[in-house]
């Protein structure tokens, strides 16, 4: 090999590897999680957790506010609290809606809704029932999570199939009597499991929302 060809050669290897490295980066993914939160114009996503999932032509992000995960307690002066923002891509429409569900509060009364971000539309809104005015499981117990062991055992079967039928959340509340003295509403969400359900993902499971009387 002359010089000249060695020198021919080790140019056009010097441009394809730069060739490749321009490649690598203008395919390099997106980040979905900043891409989620960009979204939300400036929303305070600050102790939420982020989750992704993809299916055949659709990518789901999510952040959920970890709060929801165990037992929330919510004073008369709070307001209502977001539960969950959501973001689903259908991959081959090449679409994509947001939505934000939440826990709403006015007064003692609670609910809860699911909106659609992208037209500001409320797609699904929904009211907890008032906690009855005695202990409900029946009995004492040691603690709130206690208290929401025991009426789950006798009542998120028929809740859980409801839910799944129509496809929307089903709220429960309840009055747990602790062995300390305390009598707390309790409020519980049961989400659909069935895939059919399009806004399964939306809603997250919801551990124990108290509110209190102060």
């Amino acid at each position: 090999m002359s010089i000249n060809d060695f020198r021919r050669t080790a140019l056009l290897s010097s441009c394809v590897l730069i060739a490749c490295g321009l490649c690598v980066d203008c395919t390099r993914p997106a980040d979905p999680k900043a891409d989620l939160i960009r979204s939300l114009n400036g929303a305070n996503v600050d102790g939420f957790h982020f989750s992704l999932n993809e299916e055949e032509g659709q990518t789901t992000t999510a952040l959920t506010n970890k709060a929801a995960e165990k037992e929330i307690t919510l004073r008369q002066a709070d307001s209502g609290l977001v539960l969950k923002y959501t973001l689903t891509a259908d991959t081959k429409a090449n679409t994509a809606k947001i939505y934000r569900s939440e826990i709403t509060k006015q007064g003692s009364a609670l609910g809860f809704s699911v909106t659609d971000l992208s037209t500001n539309e409320v797609l699904s809104r929904g009211a907890f029932p008032s906690p009855g005015p005695t202990c409900a499981p029946d009995g004492q117990f040691e603690s709130v999570n206690a208290c929401i062991a025991a009426f789950k055992c006798t009542n998120e079967g028929p809740l859980l199939c409801e839910a799944n039928r129509t496809c929307t959340a089903q709220p429960a509340a309840l009055t747990c009597c602790l062995k300390n003295g305390q009598i707390l509403s309790v409020h519980l969400i049961f989400n659909p499991t069935s895939p059919l359900c399009t806004l399964r993902a939306v809603i997250p499971d919801l551990g124990g929302l108290v509110l209190t009387q102060d």
